[in-house]
Order: structure tokens, then sequence, then C-alpha cells
């Protein structure tokens, strides 16, 4: 059984989230991004726990266990932060398409 989410991806980014470095290698800073949209953005957070499952065996992002991103910034390496974080962050920069 799914669970729908409410997300509405015309939320605006604050002007931090907007700003996102992806190329800051900086552990801070990229937990500081990830922690600010696993709470404000349920689109995110179900990608996250998504991916999590996917690449997780057993185990599953709930609200009972992961209600803050404190728990998940443990479990997941720093590339897999970044990775997350870029997800919604540069979700509208426009897409080129190229033809062969």
């Amino acid at each position: 059984m799914g669970i729908l989410i409410k997300g509405n991806f015309r939320t605006k980014l604050t002007s931090k989230l907007s700003k996102y470095r992806s190329k800051d290698k900086t552990p801070e800073y990229q937990k500081e991004i990830f922690s600010e949209l696993f709470s404000k953005f349920p689109q995110f957070k179900a990608h996250v726990a998504a991916y999590v499952e996917r690449n997780y065996c057993g185990v599953v992002i709930n609200d009972e266990d992961h209600s803050n991103p404190d728990t998940l910034i443990d479990m997941l390496g720093f590339d897999e932060l970044r990775m997350l974080n870029r997800w919604i962050a540069d979700r509208n920069k426009p897409k080129i398409l190229r033809h062969k």
C-alpha cells in the first residue's frame, strides 16, 4: 500500500537553499542543508526514504524512528548526503536536451 505525500514542487526555496553549493565538501554545510530540506519539504523526505529503502536492505524510514534528520545523517555517507541534497536544490534548473 502506498502513502500519498503532499509535496508542492512549486514551493520556493529559502535563499540559503536556492544558493546551494553542491561542490562544497564541508560536511557541516551538507548536513545543514540536508536537515533543512528534510524538515521543510515532504517530497524530499519521501525521496530520502525511497533511497534508503532501496539501498539499505531492512532499513525503513518512518516518522517514529526518523522524525528528524539527525538519525539519518549518521547513517548516510557524505557523498550520499550531497547527492540527496542536489536532488531538490537543483530541481528548477533548466535541463538542456541534446539531439544526436
